[in-house]
Parts: C-alpha cells; structure tokens; sequence
C-alpha cells in the first residue's frame, strides 16, 4: 500500500512537489548543517558518521536524495536548480528498472553507460536517459590536501575491503571468517587494512567487532542521507593503494574509475530478513528472464577481477566498466550544466 500511495503521487507535479516541498520544509537545512558537520568527522568515527538523519530532500525525486549523488553532480556543474530527471541510485543489473521509473512525471533517467541507456529506453520509449559515467567522478574528498597527506603517512600502504553489505530489512550473509582468511593472506603486503561498512552494518557493533578482533580498521562512507556520502567514499578509495571485495557491486566501477585495482573474492553470499515478505519483495522486482541475465551480467565482471593483481588495471578490466559503469561518458560541468541547468 505505502509503494502504492507514493507511485500515485509521484505521477502527478503537483502532488509530487506537495510532499517535496513539506519535506524540504521540515528537514533539508537540518540535513544540510548536519551533513557540513560531519564533513569534519574522522572516517573511522562510525558512531557519528552513521547516526540516523531525516529525510530532507534537495531534490524533488525522492531517490535522487540518496548517498550525495544529485547534491555532488550539480556542485560540480554549479547548477542551482533540481536535476528534474530519475537518478538511478546504484548499477542495476540485468535490464530491471526500479518501478518508480515507470512512474515519476519527469521524462529524462541519469543512468552510468550506454549499455544501460539502452535498457532504459527499451523499456521506457517515452523516457530519454543520459549516461553520465561514475557518478563519484563529480565527488570532492572529504580531506583537504593536507590531511589527506598526514592521514596517508599514517596509515602507509592501505588494502580497501568493501563487505557485501545489508539493506533495510535485509542482511547480508557470508561466511566472514573464510573472507577474513583471505584478506588475512594477502594483507602482508600492507601496512593498513580499512573495511568500509555500509552504515546498517556499521551501526551492528557484532558486525565490527569480528573485523576488529583481526587488527582492521573499520571506515564508513557514512548515513545515506549524507550530502558527503559519495564524497567520503571517493576520500577512502583515494587512500587505498589496492581494494576488494567479495560481491560485484557499485564500489568496483568506483574503484577503478578513481585508478585503484580491485579484486573479488568469489563466496556465496546470500540475504536473510526476519521481517516477513521482504525477500519475496525483493525478488519479485526482477522477471526470470531478469534474473538470468543478472547471473550473466555479473560473472561477467567476476570473470576479469577474480584473481588477486595489485600490478594494475588490466584494459579488459577497464573495457568492461566502461560497458557497465561507462567510464568514457563522463561529462564536463558544462556538459552537465547545458544537459540539466
């Protein structure tokens, strides 16, 4: 019923701009100070950092308020105005589109490739999506020149590890001592290992703990509400020299778009809930077809990033985040600027 009320109101401006604005209203100065505060938190401060925030939109899609995304794409091209476009938030995988899609008003989607467009527009004839790349390309750092070199000298030679991560109401769910061995196995060439938990894994202090029982640190991106998330993320893959994970997910086009080699730890990674229907929810946004060309999509990636290479970037590797994460679509702020001022 809730997803049902809201695809009403999004399909219709007025309405839509009713429940923006009453938002915007309540919550986005709050949002915007506490965002500017925790701009100066330390990243390993996961207590601070991941501290709940309202919802207070600067943009009138409600997705598009979602990890800074939106709010870092028009800094970086200097735009005062909504985006008036669906953002997609993260990499769908195997042609799905998030339901909302069908239904906002707005007729333009900011996607990463062109692969991706042509899902878009196959799916959604009267819609035209724009492929912008990686969307922590338009990110600035948290640190400053200065503290990143003093933070750099600290930590020295950093490996990066991104943890399959919980969402709302679903956790994710991984043999964590097999993963740990293997970063235990290749760490000895670094000097710091920082695990960057999502904020529903951070705020678990179980979660913390069996990383930090093995002498890493644990870093955070922060809430997802943050205007600063994307921008902290982009300041941890900066500090790493080598990152990985153990599931292909947005970090890995993040990682290599920002010159960092990434490998994946290949496990089997499942999602549990407790609350009841959430996995039945989850699965029902794909179609089998979907779901098929997901398992393709996705060994795809695995294919060329599951052997551990802290040499480089390989052009395989590159050529196939292009294709997803389109790393050749990224646009000048004045791209931008005349594509959405």
């Amino acid at each position: 019923m809730k997803d049902q009320v809201k695809r009403f109101i999004i399909r219709h401006s007025f309405l839509e701009y009713a429940l923006f604005a009453f938002y915007h209203i309540k919550n986005a100065k709050y949002v915007r100070l506490e965002s500017e505060r925790r701009k100066a938190v330390s990243l390993f401060d996961c207590d601070q950092l991941c501290d709940a925030l309202p919802y207070g939109p600067f943009e009138r899609v409600i997705d598009n308020n979602l990890y800074g995304h939106a709010y870092q794409i028009r800094e970086y091209a200097g735009l005062k105005t909504d985006l008036k476009a669906y953002l997609e938030h993260g990499l769908f995988w195997g042609g799905m589109l998030h339901a909302d899609e069908y239904h906002w008003h707005f007729k333009r989607v900011i996607t990463f490739s062109s692969n991706r467009k042509r899902d878009i527009e196959e799916k959604l004839p009267t819609k035209r999506a724009v492929p912008i790349g990686p969307y922590i390309h338009y990110a600035k750092g948290v640190l400053d020149a200065s503290s990143f070199v003093v933070l750099k000298k600290q930590l020295g030679k950093v490996l990066l590890v991104f943890p399959a991560h919980s969402v709302l109401n679903v956790e994710a769910s991984f043999d964590v001592n097999l993963f740990l061995d293997e970063v235990e196995r290749i760490k000895t060439a670094y000097d710091t290992v920082l695990v960057s938990l999502y904020f529903i894994d951070a705020k678990n202090l179980e979660a913390r703990r069996v990383y930090e029982e093995r002498g890493f640190r644990i870093v955070t991106s922060g809430h997802r509400y943050d205007l600063y998330f994307i921008s902290r993320q982009r300041s941890l893959i900066e500090l790493a020299d080598m990152t990985m994970s153990n599931e292909v997910g947005t970090h890995v086009g993040n990682c290599i778009h920002l010159g960092k080699p990434h490998y994946i730890f290949q496990q089997k990674t499942e999602r549990i809930s407790q609350k009841k229907g959430e996995l039945e929810r989850h699965s029902s946004l794909f179609t089998t077809e979907e779901m098929n060309l997901v398992e393709i999509q996705k060994a795809e990636v695995l294919d060329v990033f599951s052997q551990f290479n802290d040499r480089g970037i390989s052009a395989l590797q590159r050529q196939i985040v292009d294709k997803y994460w389109g790393l050749s679509e990224t646009k000048t702020a004045e791209e931008l600027a005349e594509l959405f001022g």
